[in-house]
């Protein structure tokens, strides 16, 4: 009996995957939007370093473009036999989707998929993105996670110091500064902000109103801060 069926047995549920990163597909979705390019599969693996594939990750149809300019109808997803289901995905760029990469093991990834998880063999041009370059990357476009709130810890696992120690809020601003491992989990320290740097202009400069750790992740293995794709 594996561990995850003893988990069932014993009314336990096993933990959920936790998001790592993003995977882009160029094979799929192109490098960038509206671009042209040829489309090749990418394979599904039930395990890394399995030559059987169990899926593929298809482009139904390309890019179509208008005589007078824009583009549309990219349309991809996940064939298993005779069935086609859609690939779970999220922007790192606008209108530029990339799969969820749940675990990482030697150029070999775990994605999510509407059935659970695959394993999908990095090509030289898919490019592996983790949190922290994301956040990194969209310095002034993250907030708290429209689905979390919780209260500011002063150190990494630490208890919050109570009442007095401030709540977030979904979609409230915040700057990284850190991510840390402590005792197994993964947290991250924010500034959190007055407001939007998107709102500067109506508001002047966002300021600084609290500075502490949250847990990078939810109960539910989602990020509990995420960046707009799009910018302001």
């Amino acid at each position: 009996m594996t561990l995850i069926a003893l988990m069932i047995a014993l009314g336990q549920q096993p933990a959920p995957d936790r998001v790592v990163g993003l995977l882009t597909l160029p094979e799929v979705f192109g490098g960038r939007m509206c671009a042209p390019f040829t489309p090749a599969d990418v394979a599904l693996h039930s395990t890394p370093d399995d030559g059987t594939k169990v899926a593929v990750v298809h482009v139904d149809q390309t890019w179509s473009f208008a005589p007078h300019g824009g583009c549309e109808g990219l349309k991809v997803s996940v064939h298993r036999g005779s069935e086609r289901e859609e690939l779970p995905t999220l922007e790192y760029d606008y209108e530029m989707p990339a799969a969820i990469v749940v675990e990482q093991r030697a150029g070999w990834f775990r994605v999510r998929t509407q059935q659970g998880t695959a394993w999908i063999k990095a090509s030289a041009s898919d490019r592996f993105m983790a949190l922290a370059d994301l956040f990194e990357e969209f310095i002034g476009v993250t907030a708290i996670d429209s689905n979390y709130t919780g209260r500011l810890m002063p150190s990494p696992g630490a208890p919050a110091s109570g009442a007095s120690a401030m709540r977030v809020s979904p979609s409230q601003p915040v700057q990284v500064l850190e991510i840390r491992e402590s005792g197994g989990k993964a947290f991250v320290k924010v500034d959190v902000m007055s407001h939007s740097l998107c709102n500067a202009g109506a508001n002047g400069p966002p300021e600084i109103v609290a500075t502490g750790w949250l847990p990078l992740h939810s109960e539910s293995g989602e990020p509990t801060i995420w960046f707009s794709s799009r910018g302001c």
